[in-house]
């Protein structure tokens, strides 16, 4: 499979659906995608801002 970036007229997005169904694709808006990746992140994050303070040191500084 190929994921691709179509960008269409508003006015012909019915066509288009109508057309993935019938060639058996899967669509889905480009807003449905940023909402699904950020629904998936952790609510809680996984790093104190003194560990990535710590960490981007450590690389820059190689400490």
């Amino acid at each position: 499979m190929e994921d691709l970036v179509l960008t269409i007229p508003i006015q012909d997005a019915a066509f288009v659906e109508t057309l993935a169904k019938r060639m058996g694709w899967t669509m889905r808006r480009r807003r449905t995608s940023v909402e699904r990746f950020i629904e998936s992140c952790p609510k809680t994050p996984q790093m104190t801002d003194e560990e990535i303070q710590a960490e981007v040191n450590a690389v820059r500084y190689g400490k």
